[in-house]
């Protein structure tokens, strides 16, 4: 369950942004640009690589501001939605790696073994990019979810507030 907050309309701000860099590099970034990218693979192969570039830039922002937040003076509330956001972000960045990983070796063994375009499509496709495509919607989902908690004043699920923030109504 989580808890509400008074927040300030700065600390919902503030508590907002991780959220929302994450949820535009999730959307705009894995969805948007790896689509347009993918669209003239056959031209610019070299094209895809910036979804990824991209991405790493991303969430090192998002771990290092989320290590400033964490020992700064910031509230509870700010720095609890700070920690969510770059728990996530930890998460999708070894998804990333792991499918960057996957996708990279499995299209150098399809040049390796002169599979034909339509088997390394599909193989990579099903193997590297599926997996990583369900859990990118998934996140996208936990993602505005905690973007309306951060709206609504509430402290994020599986963080505990301080005993003196959380209003009397609401215990």
């Amino acid at each position: 369950m989580t808890q509400a907050y008074q927040a300030t309309p700065e600390e919902m701000t503030r508590a907002k942004w991780p959220h929302e860099i994450f949820l535009i590099n999730l959307v705009f970034n894995h969805i948007l640009v790896f689509a347009s990218t993918f669209g003239v693979f056959s031209t610019f192969p070299l094209m895809v690589l910036i979804v990824p570039l991209t991405s790493f830039a991303i969430t090192a922002y998002i771990a290092i501001n989320a290590r400033k937040v964490a020992v700064g003076n910031d509230t509870a509330f700010v720095k609890a939605h700070w920690i969510v956001a770059n728990k996530r972000n930890t998460h999708f960045m070894w998804l990333l790696t792991i499918t960057c990983i996957v996708v990279g070796g499995g299209f150098w063994l399809s040049q390796i073994m002169g599979w034909s375009k339509i088997t390394t499509i599909a193989l990579l496709g099903g193997i590297g990019l599926l997996p990583f495509m369900v859990s990118l919607l998934v996140l996208i989902v936990m993602g505005n979810d905690s973007m309306y908690q951060a709206r609504h004043h509430k402290f994020p699920r599986g963080t505990t507030p301080p005993a003196e923030s959380v209003s009397p109504s609401n215990v």
